[in-house]
């Protein structure tokens, strides 16, 4: 069965300005997604609880950023936020995960399980939590309901975490969500470490990356990472992605050993 898929609200943000709201979900709704993940510092946060019922899309996630100085604006984000019960959270707060990011993980999972939210942990390259080995960790660490993970393709990929296979295996237990994007490692890309561009570009093989959620099981929805980097058109950014991403399932379906690798280049 084919996934939701879904568009991060990034790719709207472009070097023009950002897209409205209403356009995004017009657009997304057009091409045929199923919804969408929307940054917190959006300013069209309290429309979300209208996104369903006027454009039939989704709500996915809601992406925010925490660093020391945020914890105000973070609880009141988790308090009051409406129409999304997942926060996908990037921790932010040194070079390496801090005890600071830990209380403030404290404080927010109480939030949770009184609103009935989840907070999915958000690996971000040059970010304090960098890899999907941290996020296990520290899911190991409060081993709560509440708290899992995203696994993003493209976070992964810059990072040259590698071990795909074990990386998944490891963070199985707590994935809540799959991010991909198309990406190449260069001094150019985001952080100097790697593009971002739609799915039918770069040298990440998206289609292995399936293959190895497939087998696994994965059942959920699929965000498609975008940034302004990626240029042009976003209406045509968005169409390339899903065409590219409906084809590789559809491979997946006819040929699913296609993405068995026999070995890594090192």
């Amino acid at each position: 069965m084919p996934h939701a898929a879904h568009a991060m609200d990034f790719i709207f943000q472009t070097k023009l300005g950002t897209y409205p709201l209403a356009v995004q979900c017009e657009m997304l709704a057009e091409l045929g997604y199923q919804g969408m993940t929307v940054s917190s510092w959006s300013p069209e946060l309290k429309e979300l609880p209208k996104v369903k019922s006027d454009w039939g899309l989704d709500v996915g996630g809601i992406y925010a950023i925490y660093r020391q100085g945020l914890e105000d604006w973070l609880i009141t984000l988790f308090e009051s936020i409406e129409g999304c019960s997942t926060n996908e959270l990037a921790l932010h707060s040194g070079d390496k995960v801090q005890q600071q990011d830990v209380r403030m993980l404290e404080r927010l999972l109480p939030i949770c399980e009184r609103r009935d939210l989840q907070i999915a942990l958000y690996p971000h390259i040059r970010y304090g939590m960098q890899t999907t080995t941290e996020a296990v960790q520290l899911c190991e660490l409060f081993n709560h309901p509440r708290l899992g993970i995203v696994f993003n393709g493209y976070h992964w990929f810059a990072n040259q975490e590698g071990e795909l296979e074990q990386r998944l295996d490891a963070l199985w237990p707590w994935l809540k969500r799959v991010n991909i994007a198309g990406c190449r490692l260069s001094p150019l890309g985001w952080g100097g470490a790697a593009t971002i561009e739609p799915l039918d570009e770069g040298e990440m093989d998206n289609f292995v990356l399936m293959g190895a959620l497939e087998r696994r099981g994965y059942t959920g929805h699929v965000g498609f990472l975008g940034w302004e980097s990626m240029g042009g058109d976003v209406h045509g950014n968005l169409h390339r992605s899903l065409t590219a991403f409906r084809s590789m399932e559809q491979r997946l379906v006819r040929n699913p050993h296609w993405a068995l690798m026999t070995d890594f280049p090192r």
